[in-house]
């Protein structure tokens, strides 16, 4: 069944190939990498709120939310915060993501009524009047078509002109231009000067765009690891490797909460292993515990680290014993 209140299509393509479709139904389709979005793209270049598709009547417009990726139409970024009408077939680009609007599909027409019986196909049509001459020889009056929307003109290579008539500003410029008075546009050289700066601020703008990307052991760069054990009072060891470090950072909350347990043991061994160990309490020794750390094949662990570990996490009124056990 169509829904009579879809406005249009949006179709994605992904950066592995892959294209979903998705409908658009309200006035307003905000896109981002934040869950408070209609369309949640989650990737590091793209900002928390991006573009935003709107639709008033006929037209359609799409605006820059001032991300920090830009948002790229016909080939050129577009201002942020200034409408840019946008037509049914025209894509834009944001981060690794190609989007496409597309108008809604027409209804189906209706089929036609089913015959009432070989009788009635039997029965000879009714002679209709016939029309006068003047009538067919009348033209049908349509209603005047508007124009399609004008779309921005594409940036060409060594043309400065339509890009200067596009934006006002110099090809190969700083964007940092805009925060400028427009008589600063005009030098070619500022433009080139101010994207020293840019270069440098660049890296800073974009960590503090995507920091909520630094605080998630997953994503955040291999460098910033330790900086998140720190502030969770853990001490990463520089051997471990970087998928060993960022799960002992994404648990590292739940290993302080049960410190000092059997499953706080065995999973801080379990992550740095492969392997989850094997805890026995003997009866016969009262607050000893033995530690079985039995290696898949081609495993291989350091013993003092191992024992660091159970140092670390064990009660501290008790003694252990370790055996390691390769495979």
């Amino acid at each position: 069944m169509d829904n009579p209140a879809l406005l249009a299509q949006l179709r994605i393509q992904f950066p592995d190939g892959a294209v979903q479709v998705v409908p658009i139904t309200t006035t307003t389709f905000d896109i981002g990498r934040v869950a408070s979005n209609n369309l949640v793209l989650p990737d590091a270049k793209i900002s928390r709120h991006h573009v935003r598709l709107l639709f008033e009547g006929d037209r359609v417009s799409l605006i820059d939310m001032n991300s920090r990726n830009r948002t790229f139409f016909g080939g050129v970024p577009l201002p942020p915060n200034v409408p840019q009408l946008i037509a049914f077939g025209a894509s834009f680009v944001i981060g690794p993501y190609t989007l496409t609007l597309e108008a809604p599909p027409r209804p189906a027409e209706p089929e036609p009524p089913a015959e009432a019986g070989p009788e009635a196909a039997e029965a000879p049509p009714a002679a209709e009047p016939a029309a006068p001459a003047a009538a067919e020889a009348e033209p049908k009056s349509e209603p005047p078509q508007e124009p399609p929307p004008s779309l921005p003109p594409q940036f060409v290579p060594g043309d400065p002109e339509r890009y200067n008539t596009a934006f006002g500003l110099p090809p190969y410029a700083s964007r940092y231009l805009q925060h400028l008075p427009p008589i600063y546009h005009e030098h070619p050289f500022l433009g080139q000067f101010l994207l020293a700066f840019e270069g440098v601020l660049t890296p800073v703008e974009q960590m503090v765009d995507n920091f909520d990307l630094y605080l998630d052991a997953y994503q955040a760069p291999a460098y910033f690891l330790e900086q998140l054990g720190e502030w969770l009072g853990l001490a990463l060891d520089e051997k471990w490797p970087v998928a060993k470090r960022r799960a002992l950072v994404a648990e590292a909350a739940e290993l302080y909460r049960r410190r000092g347990t059997r499953w706080a043991l065995s999973r801080y061994l379990q992550i740095y292993a492969d392997a989850k160990p094997e805890i026995r309490e003997p009866e016969d020794r009262p607050h000893h515990f033995e530690v079985v750390l039995r290696l898949p094949p081609g495993g291989s662990v350091d013993r003092p680290t191992v024992e660091r570990i159970i140092d670390a996490n064990r009660p501290v009124h008790t003694t252990y014993s370790l055996e390691i056990v390769r495979g």
